[in-house]
């Protein structure tokens, strides 16, 4: 996320607009800190991170500017196709503060994903983070994260959690507080330290997978289209350049390993359970075991269908 605002900041001067970074002076570490004062994580349910490190500081500053004699405009990003939360933005509204109010327009409300990586790979360019995996461009480590997102934590990261979790944990006598609250089977408690979650996580994300992958991208082109089918892969960490994409789809080209559990993923997501269930028709496992003796597969690999 600092890389994004880094080349913000470059591209802002174009334009020469003054770029600002605000922060809120009791946490000087932001999360980190946050975390130690509370003697707790934020979750779901309390987000202490999202009013305390972004939304106060940004509307105490808003305040500052109108109490200075400017008018205070916040333009904001939310889609209403992101999620049913967000399916009722409206296309501006009045944001009341203490005293004072001020109003707040969403100018790409009716984008549609499509809209806005099209735009991006057309203008800006499209942020280094989705490449990297990420679905999102925002808190390096958030505790919402997918598990794709969690495996590509980094070494140091991981050693600064656990710092963190060492910290908090001296506040509770029967469980172990946790950044990541996972409950499952492998965490039937819900408690997942990092160095567990993160070992889980890459498990999960480490698997290989059978080739039915040219089937699955024709089908799901032919069902949302190919350019929409194309941008859904930025949030999977890989976008293909136009022409080669064309000849995936088209089975001119085979599919790049990397690619290949991406199309696993989105399969669940956007085709229907029996669109599904004819991809599996076209070919028996074994049959495609004994055209490779390199390809080795995981029956697990079938939980995502």
């Amino acid at each position: 996320t600092i890389q994004e605002i880094e080349t913000i900041k470059d591209r802002l001067q174009e334009f020469d607009i003054e770029f600002l970074s605000l922060s809120n002076p009791k946490y000087p570490n932001g999360m980190t800190d946050l975390i130690k004062s509370k003697k707790a994580f934020p979750t779901r349910m309390i987000k202490t991170c999202t009013q305390l490190l972004k939304m106060i500081p940004a509307v105490e500053y808003y305040k500052s500017l109108n109490d200075s004699g400017h008018k205070v405009i916040n333009l904001v990003g939310k889609r209403r196709d992101e999620s049913k939360d967000r399916a009722n933005t409206p296309d501006s509204e009045n944001y009341p503060y203490r005293d004072w109010s001020f109003d707040i327009y969403y100018p790409i409300a009716d984008w549609t994903e499509t809209d806005v990586y099209s735009f991006l790979d057309e203008s800006w360019g499209i942020p280094q983070s989705y490449f990297n995996g990420n679905k999102r461009v925002g808190c390096d480590e958030c505790f919402q994260s997918d598990l794709k997102s969690i495996s590509l934590m980094s070494e140091d990261k991981i050693i600064k959690m656990q710092d963190v979790e060492l910290e908090v944990s001296k506040s509770y006598k029967d469980k172990i507080p946790t950044f990541f609250f996972r409950r499952n089977s492998t965490f039937p408690d819900g408690f997942a330290p990092i160095r567990e979650i993160v070992n889980y996580a890459k498990e999960k994300y480490n698997f290989n997978y059978f080739t039915f992958h040219t089937r699955a991208l024709k089908k799901m082109s032919e069902k949302i289209g190919q350019k929409a089918l194309r941008y859904k892969f930025i949030q999977s960490g890989y976008l293909p350049d136009k022409t080669n994409f064309s000849k995936y789809v088209n089975g001119k080209l085979s599919v790049p390993q990397n690619m290949q559990f991406d199309i696993e993923l989105l399969t669940s997501k956007i085709l229907n359970a029996k669109e599904r269930s004819e991809l599996l028709k076209f070919e028996k496992l074994e049959e495609i075991q004994s055209e490779d003796i390199n390809l080795s597969c995981d029956c697990e690999s079938y939980n995502l269908l």
